[in-house]
């Protein structure tokens, strides 16, 4: 089975700001994400028949066809889940391109469509087993923005050394 979803990527530089800002939040015990692999997940697949991937790459194929390049904006740095936060994600504002591409993938590609909840863009900075942490929210000045003009089709390989990010497919938009 392939561990599959579906994901954007900003810009090397970005990520390493945005995981330089994490750090600086000092949260102990925090363990910040690689910086390759620093993602806005789109839309997670999960287990995968390697029979089933000419079908899950039509489907990211569709879902991305006739959509324009999305600017996003980094708003803030926040511990979530609000309640007992395990993770520090960097919080993006509300875009339409990406919203709608949520919503089309998730219609295509979703497991589970009883169990959805709203969709936060975001990306994860960090993650830290500690939940005693108190919540953060650090506003970004000036807000850092990047362009996403792809999407890729990513497998995830879970390892004792962590998760490995393999790309399966680009998708263009528009």
């Amino acid at each position: 089975m392939l561990r599959l979803f579906v994901a954007a990527y900003p810009p090397p530089d970005l990520a390493a700001s945005l995981l330089a800002h994490t750090a600086a939040l000092n949260i102990p015990g925090a363990k910040p994400v690689a910086q390759d692999q620093l993602h806005l997940t789109l839309q997670f697949i999960g287990d995968t028949d390697p029979r089933d991937m000419n079908t899950v790459r039509e489907s990211v194929a569709r879902s991305v066809s006739g959509l324009p390049p999305a600017v996003l904006r980094v708003e803030r740095l926040q511990t979530m889940p609000p309640r007992r936060p395990h993770l520090i994600a960097a919080i993006l504002d509300p875009n339409p391109t990406i919203s709608e591409l949520h919503r089309r993938l998730a219609l295509r590609l979703a497991r589970n469509k009883e169990k959805s909840r709203p969709y936060l863009p975001h990306m994860t900075t960090a993650r830290f087993r500690d939940t005693r942490q108190p919540e953060v929210k650090g506003h970004l000045n000036p807000a850092p923005e990047f362009t996403v003009t792809e999407v890729l089709l990513v497998r995830s390989v879970l390892k004792s050394s962590g998760a490995e990010h393999h790309v399966e497919a680009r998708f263009e938009f528009a």
